[in-house]
């Protein structure tokens, strides 16, 4: 995970735009900015991945038996996110393969209320 926020703070700093806009309830943050090569693309973006379905599958463990909605929620982006890592898998792959580099944008919008 440090090597993850080593990647976003490189990525964000080489930006010259603002990594943060402010709209009426709304915040967006620049998260991840610039052009990789597959080696790096893999590390940011399948880090990023799988800690999201840890954090999903640690929720289904949490909500096996109390909740049966929120449980059936968390199965399904477990499920969204492994396909979304096997699509970035085989892209980045093919980078590889190529020699290509990748160019990542992302941003994070929080929505207050």
């Amino acid at each position: 995970m440090k090597k993850l926020l080593r990647s976003l703070y490189r990525s964000n700093s080489q930006n010259k735009k603002s990594s943060a806009i402010k709209a009426d309830n709304i915040e967006s943050f620049l998260l991840i900015e610039g052009s990789f090569t597959p080696a790096d693309a893999a590390e940011v973006l399948l880090s990023l991945l799988n800690d999201k379905i840890k954090f999903h599958t640690v929720q289904l463990l949490n909500l096996k038996d109390t909740d049966r909605v929120d449980y059936l929620n968390s199965e399904s982006r477990i499920n969204e996110l492994k396909v979304a890592k096997g699509r970035m898998t085989e892209i980045i792959l093919d980078a590889r393969s190529h020699g290509n580099q990748l160019k990542i944008h992302s941003t994070i919008e929080i929505t207050k209320g």
